[in-house]
């Protein structure tokens, strides 16, 4: 453990109350603000009612939302299948990936996730309440959710604490401006196990001193294997007749700005042509707007959740909206091409389960945020596609080269396989602690 006084001071003193109190205010403006501060209201006391009881001290896996639960939940398995007697904590900071997560657990027995609940507000207070309460073996957090007080108090008390599926990408605060502040951070991690050789170098400059910063690859893709093989049976049935079926998956209105013109045209192109749309944030309003969009052109559009199955569904419509949230990557096992959202905006979502499926795919300029997206532009197996015409220009060869379609697919998946094992390099790391 280190001392941090200067960054402790700071953090505690001006940058956390700063950040609470200004958060809060933009909450009474922003509804995913509001909901991400209701659901902390009387949390201290949803904990204590919970009814946990632990047989064993828990291992405590922390995540931000659905992607980072995603990844943590191969090693959670894998802790299951070597460490059966283990139970597992798990929480949450957004609202998105603790429903999402709800869905998908049934917390007791033939599961090792035995409570389930929001992470508190980072005071100091709120930490010291929560490790005592869990009083866990080890402490986990995926990709780069990390939470000052919450290391350095688990430092203090002799537990240790780990960084799996670690990204640190140049353009990032963390690794620019914050960097003297993250250093207090990320040196009171036992173990910092990057994604990738160029995250690892950068963690190293951040904390040249660290001795536990190795590479151990992205469990992700793991976890979409292994969502591929529960696909052999799937829930969605898809006859596609011979049509040509274009997924877009995680869009956000600053994609559709250059998307639908483009998709507009391919509809006049392709006869039998089948689009697939999946919101990244499928609220009425947004799903709605899609239906909107689809029948102003003169398209028949329905939403998939209208449908038990995609089987179902009326073979004269040309648009289905996804409309609810965790059967896009299924989904895309039917796609014969597939575009990322995301890329026009902040960065890309994830292109690892499209590719696992065998499929090319296209996303915007805004993707160096994943390093898997950089891996498929090199491996040419994607486009990346700068505005409408380019997007139009790329789903219009794909459609007409069929053998250039399978070779960029072929190659996609190739990628993926040769990425697997990062779940057993992460257990290996993970039992040395337990």
């Amino acid at each position: 453990m280190h001392n941090h006084f200067l960054q402790k001071t700071v953090y505690n003193g001006i940058v956390l109350p700063a950040a609470y109190g200004a958060l809060y205010g933009a909450s009474l403006f922003h509804r995913k603000l509001k909901e991400t501060f209701a659901t902390r209201r009387n949390i201290r006391s949803r904990w204590r009612t919970s009814g946990v009881c632990f047989d064993e001290r828990p291992v405590w896996f922390h995540v931000s939302s659905v992607g980072e639960y995603e990844q943590a939940k191969p090693v959670i398995s894998k802790l299951r299948e070597n460490f059966p007697e283990v139970p597992v904590a798990l929480t949450f900071t957004s609202p998105s990936g603790f429903k999402y997560a709800s869905k998908k657990e049934r917390l007791g027995d033939g599961n090792n996730i035995k409570f389930m609940e929001y992470l508190p507000i980072d005071f100091t207070r709120n930490v010291r309440f929560c490790l005592a309460f869990l009083n866990p073996r080890l402490l986990v957090f995926v990709k780069f959710d990390l939470w000052p007080n919450l290391v350095w108090e688990t430092a203090s008390m002799g537990i240790p604490s780990l960084l799996i599926d670690a990204t640190l990408s140049e353009s990032s605060y963390r690794f620019r401006l914050g960097r003297p502040f993250y250093r207090a951070v990320y040196a009171d991690l036992k173990r910092i196990l990057a994604i990738s050789e160029r995250d690892a170098a950068r963690f190293n400059l951040c904390v040249p001193e660290h001795s536990g910063i190795q590479v151990t690859g992205d469990t992700r893709f793991d976890r979409v294997m292994e969502r591929k093989r529960l696909t052999i049976r799937p829930s969605l049935e898809l006859d596609k007749e011979g049509r040509f079926v274009v997924i877009a998956g995680s869009t956000w209105p600053k994609d559709e700005i250059h998307l639908l013109p483009a998709l507009s045209r391919l509809f006049e192109r392709v006869s039998g042509l089948l689009l697939i749309i999946a919101p990244h944030e499928p609220s009425e309003e947004r799903v709605g707007g899609l239906l909107q969009w689809a029948r102003a052109q003169g398209l028949e559009a329905a939403r998939l959740s209208m449908h038990q199955s995609l089987a179902q569904h009326n073979h004269r419509q040309q648009v289905l909206i996804v409309d609810s949230v965790g059967v896009l990557a299924e989904t895309y096992q039917y796609a014969d091409v597939a575009y990322i959202g995301g890329s026009f905006s902040t960065g890309v979502h994830s292109v690892i389960e499209p590719a696992i499926m065998g499929i090319p795919v296209l996303f915007g300029p805004h993707h160096k945020n994943s390093f898997e997206a950089l891996e498929l532009l090199r491996h040419r197996s994607s486009f990346e596609v700068g505005d409408c015409e380019a997007i139009y220009d790329g789903l219009a060869s794909l459609h007409a080269n069929r053998d250039l379609r399978m070779s960029m697919g072929d190659r996609a998946k190739v990628y993926v396989e040769s990425q697997l094992g990062a779940t057993d390099r992460c257990m290996e790391n993970l039992a040395e602690y337990i």
